[in-house]
Order: C-alpha cells, then structure tokens, then sequence
C-alpha cells in the first residue's frame, strides 16, 4: 500500500493502522476525488463502520473501481453488536490481510471501537499492539466508556454464542485498562502476549 500517495490526497483523520488505513467516510460526494488516489494506492477492501447508510454511494463506489465493500455495524444496539460478533472472524480476516480503508462518518470514534475489538479479542493473542487511540483521547475531553461498553457487549455475546469465555475476566480486565491508559496518555503500549 502506498501511504504517500493517500496522504496527497488531503482525507481528514488519515491515519495508517496495521497495514492500511483509517480516515473520514469516503460516501461524502466532496471526496469523491480521492477514490482513484486509493485505488491507486493499492486499497483493497472499504470497511464501513456505519450503523446505516440511507444510499448505496459507498459500496457502488466500490464497485465502480474495483474494491471490496464491506460493512461491519459498530454501534451498541443489541442487534448491532450480535451482528459485530457474527461478522468479527471475516473483520480479522480483512484486518490481517492488509490494504483496507476502515471509517466510521469521522473515522475516529467508531473507528476507535472496531480497532480496539480486533486487538483485544484478536490480535493481542499474536503479539500485535494496540491501535492508536485517535478519537476517545483524554487530551480531547473524552473518555473511553463507549469503547469499554461496546468491548463489554461484545464479551458477553462470545461468551453466549460460544459457550465459553473468549478469555479469562482478568486478562480482559487487563487489555481494557491498557486502552484507557493510552487515552489517557495518547500513546502506544507495548504489551507481553502473557
């Protein structure tokens, strides 16, 4: 992926994260003439974290240069979170595979929650870092109680839909404490896979 040519673009919040990128909602017409910049770019897939979307701009766009649309819903309704957790192996899956744009409408808070739910369920266990935290920050006024409480409904419909716990209380209490210090300070951690 060619993060120089995405920077040229002027995309607000753009912001490189495990091997693609997050920034503002490309469904905006006015940044309609960024979409041959992300093709160019080498992006693959849009993920889109919006609740819903009243047109279908985003995934014709996609369609129109070639990339693969994909909408993952991250909200706290009930029904969007057992959807986040039905569709959370395919967001891995796209996460790891490199070459995304993720957004939410700012592609900060949403954005903020789905990163941070692939780390701590997912990618924590393989020794990857947490996502850099760009719109729950302290600095901003903000806390990191939607992120938590989204993690929290998404830990209980695992734990449903499984039969067992994704991991021990601790270890979840642990990597949700490491989230809010980085809020809280606006940095990374460096965490064991312990």
């Amino acid at each position: 992926m060619n993060y120089t040519r995405l920077q040229q673009t002027n995309i607000p919040d753009l912001a490189p994260v495990y091997g693609g990128v997050r920034g503002r909602t490309m469904s905006a017409l006015h940044q309609a003439f960024a979409w041959p910049a992300l093709q160019e770019a080498g992006i693959t897939t849009i993920i889109d974290l919006r609740e819903n979307d009243s047109t279908d701009r985003l995934s014709a766009a996609c369609e129109r240069y070639g990339m693969r649309y994909f909408h993952y819903p991250v909200a706290t309704s009930s029904e969007a979170v057992a959807r986040m957790a039905e569709l959370f192996p395919q967001f891995c899956q796209l996460i790891d595979a490199g070459g995304f744009y993720i957004a939410c409408a700012m592609g900060l808070h949403r954005t903020d929650i789905a990163l941070n739910a692939y780390w701590l369920f997912y990618a924590a266990d393989k020794g990857v870092q947490p996502p850099e935290i760009r719109g729950y920050r302290q600095e901003d006024g903000r806390t990191t109680d939607k992120i938590n409480r989204v993690l929290n409904a998404l830990y209980a419909a695992f734990t449903e839909h499984n039969g067992v716990e994704p991991m021990p209380q601790q270890v979840f209490k642990e990597r949700k404490a490491v989230i809010t210090r980085q809020a809280q300070q606006n940095q990374s951690y460096t965490v064991s896979k312990d």
